[in-house]
């Protein structure tokens, strides 16, 4: 229930404490830690669809949880899966506040940093900026026109209680 704007402070405090500031994986941590609810939410509610005789029949067949699990459940699953992993792309994507605060390296920058480069204190260079957001906008307008039916797909099954 806490802001995740409120966390910024400690978080970096606590990544200035460890001397992991400006590094490569310093943004890997809070992304996947706020993302992992997300994934969590919708993906438990798509495993609750399943219906529980498939379980049912794989068991009576014979393999153990690994192999039913390998071989039945996660082929199931892969429709949340991709939902999943386009939702973290995409919102990683997006992302400026914790890359602001935990990176300074010019090297290292996102690109939600990248475009506010394009604006001084007193001007922006409109032009410029437009040109730069349309191709920021082209791997993020790709990969969901590229996988939409399976984004529509996990939404719609993980809502769906068979």
């Amino acid at each position: 229930l806490v802001p995740v704007y409120g966390l910024l402070v400690p978080i970096f405090i606590q990544f200035r404490d460890l001397d992991w500031l400006n590094k490569r994986y310093t943004l890997l941590l809070p992304y996947t830690a706020f993302g992992l609810s997300q994934a969590i939410f919708l993906i438990e509610g798509y495993i609750h669809s399943i219906p529980t005789e498939i379980e049912e029949a794989a068991y009576i067949d014979g393999p153990g949880l690994p192999m039913t699990l390998a071989r039945v459940i996660f082929p199931i699953c892969r429709p949340i899966i991709a939902t999943v992993a386009i939702l973290s792309f995409l919102s990683t994507w997006n992302e400026f506040a914790f890359a602001l605060v935990l990176l300074n390296d010019e090297k290292l920058k996102t690109v939600p940093l990248w475009l506010n480069t394009f604006q001084g204190e007193r001007t922006v260079n409109y032009t410029t900026l437009m040109a730069a957001l349309t191709v920021a906008s082209v791997p993020v307008i790709t990969v969901y026109l590229l996988f939409r039916e399976k984004i529509i797909q996990g939404f719609i099954a993980g809502a769906i209680k068979g």
